[in-house]
């Protein structure tokens, strides 16, 4: 393979897999006015950005809520998500490319080589973590409760009781090869079978380099390294 790498250069918010916040909230209150807004959106602020669909083109102030897994946007000081999402080609914000994974969330290309690109999904998750009990203390429940998003419409949780929340957020990498094809990346079994013919070295390169599959620089790495193979 001859070598052929297009390295995206900032910062990206998920270093290692998975963030964790744990905030207190009680039955009818909005979680997502407590929740850290480095929780939430991937931006500082809602930021100039472009929305490529089949066939036009829209531009508008755009942040991803990586809680909720959506592209939203500020109209008439109200902040929206995108819809049609079926129909969305990318979206670029800060030249950083975002694209449709299914009819709602959004995958961002972090490299780009001569055969896969290198995408991460940012998911959250809301769970019970404890109940408030006698003096204030807390006891963890037995099984947890999971809830499936966080809404931003003003819409809240069902709390039974005063809770603990357990708020993650977590990391997805994926190889997306030509056809535009995710092929999930969890371990090196899942990466090698990408490159069935470097099995040996990829390997090797993994255990010279102590590489983790659920940091992105080291990702980044091991296929930059496969290019060159």
């Amino acid at each position: 393979m001859k070598p052929y790498i297009i390295l995206l250069l900032f910062l990206p918010v998920c270093v290692s897999a998975q963030k964790k916040q744990i905030i207190e909230a009680s039955s009818g209150e909005d979680l997502s006015k407590k929740v850290a807004a480095q929780m939430q959106y991937l931006f500082h602020e809602f930021t100039n950005g472009d929305v490529y669909y089949k066939g036009n083109k829209g531009s508008g102030k755009l942040n991803y809520n990586m809680l909720l897994g959506e592209m939203q946007f500020v109209e008439n000081n109200q902040i929206q998500a995108l819809d049609n999402v079926k129909d969305v080609i990318v979206v670029i914000i800060d030249n950083r490319r975002f694209y449709p994974i299914n009819d709602k969330e959004f995958a961002e290309t972090l490299l780009t080589t001569n055969k896969y690109q290198l995408r991460v999904k940012r998911k959250g998750n809301v769970a019970s973590h404890g109940k408030k009990g006698a003096y204030g203390t807390w006891s963890s429940t037995s099984s947890i409760t999971s809830y499936t998003s966080i809404n931003s419409d003003s819409r809240t949780y069902d709390l039974s009781v005063h809770e603990e929340v357990l708020i993650t957020l977590n990391c997805f990498y994926y190889l997306v090869d030509s056809n535009g094809k995710y092929i999930q990346i969890r371990n090196i079994k899942a990466f090698t079978k990408q490159f069935p013919a470097y099995r040996t070295q990829i390997e090797g390169f993994v255990k010279e380099h102590n590489t983790r599959f659920d940091h992105v620089d080291d990702l980044k790495a091991l296929l930059e390294y496969c290019s060159t193979l």
